[in-house]
């Protein structure tokens, strides 16, 4: 019953990071903090699907994009379609560059003449935990799925 729920969970999860395209990426560094608002897609691999991994186009300029070493710690916050209230996810994880992220499905639109890896670096997240607020059932964390 438990991994039904846990399948339950992923599923629903999946689906709000798929109707959303932007979120808001913060670490920690010695000298503060840092946060940045990014455009993300579900990472498009099989094994992406099955653990709710995240791949965040980061500006290249932005002071976040290097203090995002291999394997430090993230938060990454996305709002989910919602009724009446507020609802978001709270991911927490890790993150490690793309090397040879798919531009294609990243951009699917994009027109500019400078090549996307010039403005950009790919970050994939790889979550620990999700937390699912939703003020339309009430004040505080409604699930969260650990691994």
């Amino acid at each position: 019953m438990r991994a039904s729920l846990r399948d339950g969970q992923r599923e629903r999860i999946a689906s709000f990071l798929a109707h959303q395209r932007t979120g808001v990426i913060s670490t920690t560094g010695s000298p503060g903090v840092w946060a940045m608002p990014v455009w993300y897609r579900p990472d498009s691999s099989a094994s992406g699907r099955r653990h709710l991994k995240v791949d965040c186009l980061v500006p290249r300029w932005a002071d976040i994009a290097h203090h995002l070493t291999p394997d430090c710690r993230v938060l990454l916050i996305v709002e989910a379609a919602s009724g009446a209230g507020l609802r978001w996810l709270q991911i927490q994880g890790t993150v490690q560059q793309v090397e040879a992220p798919d531009w294609a499905t990243l951009l699917p639109r994009w027109l500019s003449t400078a090549e996307p890896h010039a403005l950009y670096v790919v970050v994939r997240v790889t979550p620990s935990r999700i937390d699912l607020i939703d003020e339309d059932l009430g004040f505080g964390v409604q699930e969260t799925l650990e691994w």
